[in-house]
């Protein structure tokens, strides 16, 4: 029989000739516990058929708790277990390796990246003499990405017992009992006491010097091979050929390094046969022998 124009194949209606008088019918016995007696409504009037039971859901409820719980702890594993999960990749200096990376952040091993806070790494890095600036960051595939500006020696200078290297922030980041860097001009006229490594250098000449280094290009810094500081406002510096440079005093300093770049390219190209370059600002010039 069609209900509201389908047959349904699983319904089986109750004809009102079997039907009993209220109170005295029974309901129907239902053979099997898939089955259900209910009420329609159809053209012709309420009908009451059977239908099959819906399946109830319990079983699929579980099987999906299950699954949720089981994703839950494997995730909870992959962030807190020491499991050896990604690799440390260190760009940016020629200093620090991926094993020093793990010694000073104490990773511990096996190296789990899922488990490194970037900012508590980070901080820790800073930490480290080799380390001018450092960025933590993750990238994939599943790689800790370690970029580092590494501390570089700006000027030398001598000390108690011998030379100290410092950069750019006037931090010693190396001491001997020799030069330790011949690639950086050597500070003459004063002399430190007993500077540690760690130690910050705050003489003015001195951080005057490491200012007007700053502000050369990695190629014009090659050329100046000493700066004397004996007088701050008076600073000369000589390039590696012995030419003087006249600096003065410690103001405009990045102003009088761009004059000195211009006028060692001016000699260059020109040739020109120089007692020594005066840079300060409201009148520079080249005096020539």
């Amino acid at each position: 029989m069609k209900v509201n124009g389908f047959q349904n194949k699983e319904e089986h209606i109750i004809h009102p000739s079997e039907e009993q008088p209220i109170g005295e019918r029974p309901i129907p016995a239902i053979e099997e516990d898939n089955w259900e007696v209910v009420t329609i409504d159809t053209p012709e009037g309420p009908k009451r058929v059977r239908r099959r039971r819906k399946s109830k859901p319990h079983k699929r409820s579980k099987s999906v708790f299950w699954k949720v719980v089981v994703g839950a702890c494997v995730l909870i594993g992959l962030f807190t277990l020491p499991l050896p999960i990604g690799q440390i990749q260190v760009t940016g200096n020629s200093q620090l390796t991926s094993e020093d990376v793990v010694h000073i952040g104490d990773l511990g091993y096996p190296v789990n990246i899922l488990r490194v806070r970037t900012g508590a790494l980070e901080e820790r890095l800073q930490k480290d003499l080799r380390v001018d600036t450092v960025h933590v960051s993750y990238a994939l595939p599943l790689t800790l990405q370690v970029d580092v500006k590494e501390r570089k020696a700006m000027v030398v200078v001598p000390s108690q017992f011998g030379f100290v290297s410092l950069d750019r922030h006037g931090m010693v980041i190396a001491s001997s009992a020799t030069i330790p860097d011949t690639t950086v001009p050597i500070i003459s006229g004063v002399r430190l006491g007993n500077a540690l490594l760690g130690d910050t250098i705050e003489a003015e000449g001195i951080r005057g010097a490491i200012t007007y280094m700053e502000a050369f290009s990695e190629d014009t810094r090659k050329q100046i091979g000493e700066i004397n500081v004996g007088d701050a406002d008076k600073m000369i510096a000589y390039t590696v050929e012995g030419l003087p440079i006249h600096i003065g005093d410690r103001n405009n300093l990045e102003e009088k390094a761009k004059i000195t770049t211009d006028m060692l390219v001016d000699i260059s190209q020109r040739h020109v046969s120089a007692e020594f370059i005066d840079v300060n600002i409201k009148s520079p010039f080249i005096k020539t022998q």
